[in-house]
């Protein structure tokens, strides 16, 4: 023993790496012969992460860890168990669902709303268009030749009419005053209306400005540019002077 420990192998770095060597061995040896297997009836478990976004963000993430329903960063993220979103994906669809039909009513009513209006519309433009075309005449707006040239002959027919037919009281007494009157006169010339817009103060004189207008109707019928018209109101002053004598301003 004695010269075992005392010989020259012991001393030298050869014992050194052959104790290194041999304990190699016995290690590969060992992890060679191991193997790992289930137990039976065991199966590995799974799982599902599903990650829900609270704060979507505009930009995407370079290296993203989870799969979620919009991007945002990951300290805004929530682990979800697959109970809870499977319970999350039902509510989203109740919800897009209610949208949808919400959407749909509201494009419903406004069909209705605008075929209402349409129909108004049209009933409105068929009111207009069965309106009678009317033209006022006044010494102000009488501007065209027609007009005027139809404005003239009117004043000169009442005003021969009304001087042969002077109310005998206003004569006697020397009566004066203004009447001014609206003339409705259809296109054949016929006297559809006459009404005092403004009286004299004597009741003598708007009558006799009232029958002076009757006894000269009918008129011309409307020269054919002014055929289009469905009446013509003519507004005019009548003028009872003190030398009886009846004229238009």
């Amino acid at each position: 023993m004695e010269k075992l420990i005392d010989s020259a192998w012991n001393k030298s770095n050869d014992r050194l790496k052959g104790s290194f060597s041999a304990a190699l061995g016995l290690h590969l040896a060992l992890l060679l012969g191991l193997s790992f297997v289930l137990a039976p009836g065991s199966a590995p478990e799974s799982s599902l992460e599903v990650t829900l976004a609270i704060n979507t963000q505009q930009t995407e993430s370079d290296k993203p860890r989870f799969i979620a329903q919009s991007d945002q960063s990951g300290k805004d993220a929530e682990q979800l168990s697959p109970d809870s979103a499977e319970l999350l994906l039902e509510n989203q669809l109740t919800s897009d669902n209610q949208a949808d039909e919400e959407l749909h009513t509201e494009q419903h009513w406004l069909g209705q709303s605008e075929q209402a209006m349409r129909a108004k519309l049209n009933h409105l433009q068929q009111s207009y268009q069965r309106l009678p075309k009317i033209s006022r005449m006044t010494a102000v707006s009488a501007k065209s030749a027609p007009e005027a040239a139809y404005m003239y002959y009117f004043e000169q027919t009442i005003e021969t009419i009304g001087n042969l037919n002077y109310p005998k009281e206003a004569r006697d007494t020397k009566l004066a005053g203004k009447v001014q009157l609206i003339v409705v006169v259809l296109p054949t010339g016929v006297v559809k209306q006459v009404s005092i817009s403004s009286s004299s103060g004597s009741k003598i004189l708007d009558q006799a400005a009232v029958r002076s207008v009757q006894l000269a109707s009918p008129f011309r019928e409307f020269p054919e540019e002014l055929r289009d018209r469905d009446e013509i109101h003519i507004i005019r002053t009548w003028q009872y002077q003190a030398d009886n004598r009846l004229t238009t301003r």
